[in-house]
């Protein structure tokens, strides 16, 4: 990975729309791994499919880091998203498979309603579209318990390869007086 790009990328900041809403060091790091995952396999132009786009600046990591094609959900159109729709309605998963094109996913990355209800059924649509990594983010919620919740139904669950990415549980957030939610949990799909 071009560490220096990456460093480029995490300085941009325009507007407000661009700031990325992740720790950086953990950002990095997840990146870093995807980024040797797909290396290591060959894996050219990976397709991305992100639910859950905040300001949508992640795109430009996965567009210029790994060459990926990106497929935004979210059902804010302030995230500019691909598909402007909630990820759990029938007729999304229709328009991303009409997206996808016969393709699998290579990268799923859940970030939209943090309930534990919501990621798991995310999970459950999304994860039998997608070949080689699922990653959820907020696994170690000071907040909100209900992702991590999840997260630790899924990492003792003997199906899943997992690896948890904390840079640091319960950090401050000292502009807006609370705690972050944070971590970011991968499952690797494709162990061989």
């Amino acid at each position: 990975m071009n560490l220096r790009k990456f460093d480029e990328l995490a300085s941009y900041k325009v507007d407000f729309r661009n700031l990325l809403a992740q720790d950086m060091t953990e950002w990095k790091f997840y990146m870093e791994i995807i980024s040797a995952y797909f290396e290591n396999r060959g894996v050219k132009r990976p397709i991305v499919v992100e639910i859950g786009l905040m300001h949508n600046a992640q795109k430009r990591f996965y567009a210029e880091m790994l060459d990926a094609e990106h497929i935004g959900i979210d059902m804010n159109y302030n995230s500019e998203p691909d598909i402007l729709a909630d990820s759990q309605k029938p007729g999304t998963i229709e328009e991303l498979k009409v997206k996808l094109k016969g393709q699998m996913i290579d990268l799923l990355f859940i970030d939209g309603n943090h309930s534990y209800e919501s990621v798991k059924l995310d999970f459950e649509i999304y994860a039998p579209l997608t070949k080689h990594i699922i990653a959820i983010h907020d696994i170690s919620a000071t907040v909100n318990s209900q992702v991590m919740r999840y997260w630790n139904e899924l990492k003792y669950d003997d199906r899943y390869l997992t690896v948890d990415l904390n840079h640091f549980n319960g950090r401050p957030d000292k502009e807006r007086g609370i705690f972050k939610d944070m971590g970011i949990g991968l499952i690797i799909k494709d162990v061989k």
